[in-house]
C-alpha cells in the first residue's frame, strides 16, 4: 500500500517507487488493482485516516480495511478454483472419449481424485486468503485466459493473458508454451503476431503513465530479469551453500538447463505434430501467412498441457522459489502428473492395478512438494524432499508422449 500511495500521490519514476519491503518490482498493473483494493478496503470509513495513519495510507491497513480485502480475494480464490476445476473438467471429457469402457470408471473417480487435491493446499490457502499476495490475481487471470483459449477465444484469452503479465511477471513463464499454440492455432506467423500485438498493446497501455515519463526506469524494475534474491527466502536451493546460491556461474547453469529442456520439448512436440498431422501440415504454420487452410481447433488438453509444461519447466530450474510461488504451478501438478502418465500409456491397456500406482506416486509426489512449501523457514531436508518432487514429474514430463492435439477443419463442419 506505501508503493500504491506513492503513485497516487504523483510519482511516476519507478526507481523511487518503494515501500518497507523494498522497491517497487511489479508491472503496472499491479498499482491499479491494489489502489482499487485501497480505496474499497476503506469505503465509507471517514474516520480511517485519523485513526492510525502514520504513513498517510487512508487507513487501507486497518484491521478493518484488510478484513475487507480479504473477503475479496476469499471470493477470487473461489472463482479460480472454479476456472482450474473447469479444465481438468474440459480435460476429463476427452479422456473419458478416448478411454475404454472397461477402465472408464476407476479412470474417472482417479481423476477426480486428483481435481480434488486442487482444492487441498494449505499453503495456496494463506497465499489467498491471509497474504493477499499479487501471485494470486495474477494466476486467477492465466487459469481465466488458459479456459478461453481451450473455448477457441485466443483474442480475449491474450487479453486475460496480458492482463495477468501486467499484475506479476511469473506468467512470462507460460510464454513458449502460448507462442507456439498461437503459431499452430494461426497457421501462419501473421495471425501470431495478430494475437501477440494484443499482449503488447494492453502493456503499452497500461504501462503508458510510466513509458511516456520515466521509460528506462520502468522496464527496469517492473520487467527485472536480473533481480538476485536473498537465500534466507529460498525453499527450493537451501541444501546448497550461500555463495553458491548467489553465484553468477549457478543463475547460468540453470538457464542453461531450462532453455535446454525447453528444446528438448519443442522437438518433442514437433515429432508429435509430424506423427499426428504429417509432414506437410505440420511445416505449414511457420510460414508468413495462412494459404487457406482452414480454422484450426486444439484440444483441451494440448493446450492445458503445453501451457502447464512450459511453466512448470521454469519453475524446475528456478533460481529460486519464495513460499508465494507455490501458486504458480500447485493447480497444475495433478494434471501433469495425470497427462503424463495416461499420454505414455495411451498406446498400452492400462489396468486398475497400473492407474492406482501411478496416482499413488502421483499423490506421493505433489504431497512431497506440499510440506516442503509448509516447511518455515526452509530447511536442507525440505528442499532436498522438493528437489526429489520437481525431478520425479519432470522425468514423467520428458519421458511421457505429448496428447493429442485434436485438429479440426471448423468449416467441414458447418
Amino acid at each position: 500500500m506505501q508503493e500504491v500511495t506513492a503513485y497516487q500521490n504523483g510519482e511516476r519514476d519507478y526507481v523511487a517507487i518503494r515501500g518497507d519491503t523494498g522497491p517497487l518490482v511489479y508491472p503496472a498493473g499491479f498499482l491499479y488493482l491494489y489502489g482499487w483494493l485501497k480505496s474499497f478496503s476503506t469505503l465509507g470509513d471517514n474516520g480511517g485516516a485519523t485513526r492510525s495513519d502514520e504513513l498517510g495510507l487512508g487507513g487501507s491497513t486497518s484491521v478493518e480495511a484488510i478484513r475487507r480485502i480479504q473477503w475479496v480475494f476469499v471470493t477470487l480464490y473461489l472463482f479460480n478454483s472454479m476456472i482450474v476445476l473447469a479444465l481438468y473438467q474440459k480435460v476429463l471429457g476427452r479422456i473419458r472419449q478416448a478411454s475404454s469402457s472397461q477402465i472408464d470408471p476407476i479412470l474417472v473417480w482417479t481423476w477426480r481424485i486428483l481435481m480434488g487435491i486442487t482444492c487441498l493446499s494449505r499453503r495456496v490457502h494463506s497465499i489467498f486468503v491471509l497474504r493477499l499476495f499479487n501471485d494470486a490475481p495474477a494466476m486467477t487471470l492465466l487459469h481465466t485466459s488458459m479456459l478461453l483459449f481451450t473455448e477457441d477465444y485466443w483474442g480475449l484469452g491474450c487479453v486475460a493473458f496480458s492482463l495477468a503479465v501486467s499484475i506479476k511477471m511469473n506468467i512470462l513463464l507460460f510464454a513458449p508454451g502460448l507462442l507456439l499454440l498461437l503459431l499452430q492455432k494461426n497457421q501462419c506467423i501473421a495471425g501470431t503476431i495478430k494475437h501477440l500485438s494484443i499482449c503488447a498493446s494492453i502493456q503499452l497501455l497500461l504501462g503508458w503513465p510510466f513509458l511516456s515519463t520515466h521509460p528506462i526506469s520502468y522496464l527496469r524494475k517492473a520487467f527485472e530479469l536480473d533481480r538476485v534474491f536473498f537465500f534466507k527466502w529460498t525453499v527450493n536451493w537451501k541444501f546448497l551453500p550461500e555463495y553458491v546460491f548467489v553465484s553468477k556461474p549457478w543463475a547460468l547453469l540453470l538457464l542453461a538447463g531450462h532453455l535446454g529442456t525447453l528444446k528438448i520439448l519443442a522437438s518433442r512436440w514437433r515429432k508429435a505434430s509430424v506423427r499426428q498431422r504429417g509432414t506437410a501440415a505440420s511445416a505449414g504454420w511457420m510460414s508468413f501467412t495462412s494459404k487457406d487452410r482452414g480454422k484450426i481447433r486444439l484440444s483441451a488438453e494440448y493446450i492445458v498441457y503445453t501451457m502447464f509444461a512450459t511453466n512448470y519447466i521454469g519453475i524446475a530450474f528456478a533460481r529460486t522459489l519464495h513460499y508465494q510461488f507455490y501458486c504458480w504451478y500447485f493447480y497444475s501438478l495433478p494434471i501433469l502428473h495425470g497427462l503424463s502418465w495416461i499420454s505414455t500409456s495411451r498406446n498400452a491397456p492400462a489396468s486398475a492395478s497400473r492407474i492406482l500406482l501411478n496416482l499413488l506416486l502421483s499423490v506421493t509426489a505433489i504431497v512431497g512438494a506440499e510440506f516442503a512449501f509448509n516447511v518455515f523457514p526452509a530447511t536442507a531436508q525440505s528442499s532436498i524432499i522438493l528437489q526429489i518432487s520437481h525431478l520425479f514429474l519432470l522425468g514423467k514430463i520428458i519421458m511421457s508422449d505429448v496428447p493429442t492435439m485434436e485438429f479440426h477443419d471448423e468449416r467441414k463442419l458447418k
